[in-house]
Parts: structure tokens; sequence; C-alpha cells
């Protein structure tokens, strides 16, 4: 049991991993800390690729430059498993393709994330061929992702109903999970928490992500939660400052920025490395 997540079996459970850093099979990885002044640290590792960043000189970031490694923070290990969730914002997205009610289960960006079919979406839109599972990592990559039971709660301050729970590989956080100490967060849903602030890539950016200009906040985003806001047209989120924004925002925004989750088997895939560590105070 990882906060409100159950983790079942990677796809693939056998292969060595010869990344830098830390001995293979979450050995030397750790479980994130926080000091006495609230800084977090967290490890990191690289895993898959997607687009980030101006890579041509053409002054843009889109898909024509090339994908760059993601950088992860470690959220928990557990033996062979690792609970990573992305450094940065990756991609701008509604939760929604529309303004329509919807829960974890129906909505779009949760098809996106998966590359889930029509049948799994209120939209009825297929992702097969276009998901970010699929853009950022390879079949073996992918193979060595978990699939978690994603537990689907309330809102905890309006009773929004979270909807059934689901079997996914690729998630966003919820509301208790980005409140969980375990994980880094500061309990404080209302604080201004530099361990939940998140700055949007270029790509995101290029993409018309919306981003705080404030000096202390600069580059920062609105980035979704699962857990469901005010009414099942609205999303929670964590803004700028890095606090909970439970009453969300409506759900077909398309200013807000997709911030993936995910459970990853060390030792059933090659291609990860160590990236050193992070804290909330400098990121």
């Amino acid at each position: 049991m990882t906060g409100n997540t159950v983790v079942s079996k990677a796809a693939g459970t056998s292969g060595s991993v010869t990344g830098e850093g830390p001995a293979r099979a979450g050995e030397g990885l750790n479980n994130p800390t926080t000091n006495s002044s609230g800084v977090t640290t967290w490890d990191c590792i690289y895993f898959g690729n997607y687009w980030q960043g101006d890579t041509i000189g053409d002054s843009r970031t889109d898909k024509n430059d090339a994908k760059r490694p993601v950088k992860w923070r470690v959220l928990s290990v557990n033996g062979d498993d690792v609970f990573l969730l992305a450094d940065r914002n990756l991609e701008c997205l509604e939760y929604n393709g529309t303004d329509t009610g919807v829960t974890w289960e129906t909505c779009t960006v949760r098809s996106w994330l998966n590359g889930y079919g029509e049948e799994q979406n209120k939209e009825e839109k297929d992702y097969r061929q276009n998901s970010f599972i699929n853009h950022a990592f390879t079949p073996e990559e992918r193979s060595a992702i978990r699939t978690t039971n994603v537990v689907n709660k309330d809102n905890p301050e309006y009773g929004t109903e979270g909807g059934n729970d689901t079997a996914d590989q690729v998630y966003l956080l919820s509301i208790n999970e980005v409140t969980n100490p375990a994980y880094g967060f500061s309990p404080d849903s209302n604080q201004y928490a530099k361990s939940r602030e998140a700055k949007n890539t270029e790509y995101a950016k290029g993409r018309e992500a919306w981003a705080s200009t404030g000096s202390e906040y600069a580059g920062n985003g609105f980035w979704w939660l699962r857990s469901p806001g005010c009414s099942s047209r609205n999303a929670s989120y964590v803004n700028d400052y890095g606090s909970v924004v439970y009453h969300g925002n409506f759900v077909g925004f398309s200013g807000n920025v997709v911030r993936p989750a995910l459970h990853l088997s060390l030792s059933a895939v090659s291609s990860w490395s160590y990236a050193g560590t992070i804290t909330s105070e400098k990121f």
C-alpha cells in the first residue's frame, strides 16, 4: 500500500538495470526526507523521453524538437518498486475535452496518459495512437511500468464523488497524496508549500500553459490533480504557490498542466539512470 494506491506487478519482471548511480533494484534510492526547517530532499531518476525544450535553435519548442530524458522525483521506495512524480509539468492539456461532468475514470486526460480507446472516456476520443505513455516510453519501458489500482476518493471539502477506482499505469496525484508527508509534501493543503510547486517545461509553455510571472514563483504552473473539485465539472489542482485548490478549475480549462505519476519496477528495465537529488528550495 502506498498512500491511496495499491500496486500490482509490472508487465515485465526480468532483466537487469545498468544506469549510473545507486545499485540496482532500488538499493541506494531513498524515500524523501524533510528537515527541521521544512526543506524536503528527493532522490531523482531519468526514465523515458518527452518533448521539453528547443533543441534545433528555432526559438520554438514543439514536436519538431528532439525529446529529452524525463526527470522524476522518487516519492517512495519499496524494494524493486519506486513511486515517481515528474519533476516538471510536462504537458498543457485539459482535464477533459469539454466542460462536462466527469470523474477520473471517464475524463480524457486519463485516456491520453495511458493510451486508452474511445470506450474509456466520456468524449469517446481514441488515444491509442496519440498518448503520453506511447510518446514517452519504449515498449520495454512501458512493460516495466506497474499497473496501479488507483483509489478515487471524494473531494474532502465539497463531497463531490470521486467515482470508481481505476487500474492505470500512468495517472495524476490526488489531494490525499499531495498532502502526504511520506512523499515529501506539506500536510497543510493551504500552505504556500515549495514542496508542491512545479515549473512548466518550455514545451508546455509553447502549448500555452498558464505560468506565474511573479518573481518568487516565476514559471510555476497550475498542475491538475485527479480528485474532483467543487462539482463534477471541476477538477482540483495545485496552484503556483504550492497550495491545493479544492474547488478546482473547469475540467475543460486549457491552461492547466499535466504532471504524471507512475510506479516503476526498476529491475524490469535497463534504461533508467540516477539523476541526483533535488530539494524543495532549489528546483
